[in-house]
């Protein structure tokens, strides 16, 4: 990797650590109830989406990708939240706006997030194959 993107994924990875401590700080959280709520918004997010399919899910939740793709994708919408709410409302709004900020509910019927859900599906399936795979040589 070159010294450039090194650069730039030190900052992104500094801009998203920084972002977090911000949300902390605004929401009155300590990073085990930010770390935990994220935790298990993932969680619902996969059993949401897999409607119910237990393979699905599992698939999902065992896989590396699925989990840097929810903390991208968290990642955006915390550096949305900041941008638009945190300077105009008062502590108890903000809670309520950050909660639907990440509402798993609005997620599932975001137009958007279902087209990127449905590729990170099948890198997940990949990942997953690829896993069991090894597994089963061994």
């Amino acid at each position: 990797m070159n010294t450039t993107r090194k650069s730039h994924v030190t900052s992104v990875k500094l801009q998203i650590l920084n972002n977090e401590q911000m949300i902390q700080a605004v929401l009155n959280w300590d990073e085990m109830q930010y770390c935990e709520f994220k935790y298990e918004a993932g969680i619902s997010y996969a059993k949401r989406i897999t409607d119910g399919d237990e393979l699905g899910y599992r698939m999902l939740i065992e896989t590396r990708f699925f989990w840097q793709w929810w903390k991208n994708e968290w990642s955006k919408r915390d550096e949305d939240f900041l941008i638009y709410y945190s300077g105009s409302a008062d502590k108890s709004v903000l809670l309520d706006q950050y909660l639907f900020q990440h509402n798993i509910q609005r997620l599932k019927s975001d137009d958007l997030m279902d087209r990127k859900s449905c590729s990170m599906i099948g890198y997940c399936m990949d990942e997953f194959h690829k896993k069991g795979k090894k597994e089963a040589v061994k």
